[in-house]
């Protein structure tokens, strides 16, 4: 088994250290319970420059629609820097349109500012959002965590339209209720 290292070691003990951060990661992410495309997403995640304290994995929020009614949405990954969750991510084996909306949902109303990026893969084709502009590209790519880092100097973390968070929960709620494509175990 080959183990790729982030840099190149200075001495036998660093190269030591580094390989035991690398399995100890490996081993949290097995302990996870985490399915085939979201293991293939954290792997990619961690190749860009990403630790695992920067990842909550099937991160929950909890919905108020009423003072009666409330509910629990989540997304498998939640890419968070200094602070600020900026890519939310959905794996699924099902059609990335029909998680495209979710998506834009979500990342409109769980923060109380918009989430300014999600991510829809089935490990084989993606799609990235900007969320503030509404532009949807068909890629693979993820932004790494430099180019994150040098994004926040400029990035706005601004809330969605106040008139029109009721509806994006109404939307998210609809999904929850549906259940229609459980990603955990993908």
């Amino acid at each position: 088994m080959e183990i790729k290292l982030s840099k190149i070691p200075e001495t036998p003990d660093e190269r030591e250290k580094l390989i035991e951060e690398i399995i100890k990661d490996e081993e949290e992410i097995l302990a996870k319970n985490i399915g085939y495309i979201q293991r293939s997403i954290i792997e990619r995640l961690i190749n860009l420059g990403y630790k695992l304290s920067d990842l909550e994995i099937k991160k929950g929020y909890e919905v108020v629609l009423s003072d009666r009614e409330k509910f629990t949405t989540s997304v498998d990954i939640l890419i968070t820097i200094e602070g600020k969750s900026l890519l939310a991510i959905k794996c699924t084996p099902a059609s990335l349109d029909s998680w495209e909306r979710f998506m834009f949902a979500f990342c409109r109303v769980v923060e109380p500012y918009q989430i300014p990026f999600a991510f829809i893969t089935d490990g084989k084709e993606g799609r990235l959002i900007n969320i503030l502009s509404g532009k949807v590209e068909e890629t693979m790519e993820i932004p790494s965590k430099e180019d994150f880092i040098q994004a926040l100097l400029s990035m706005k973390f601004i809330p969605y339209y106040e008139d029109r968070i009721p509806k994006e929960k109404r939307i998210l709620y609809a999904y929850d209720a549906i259940k229609c494509c459980p990603t955990s175990s993908v």
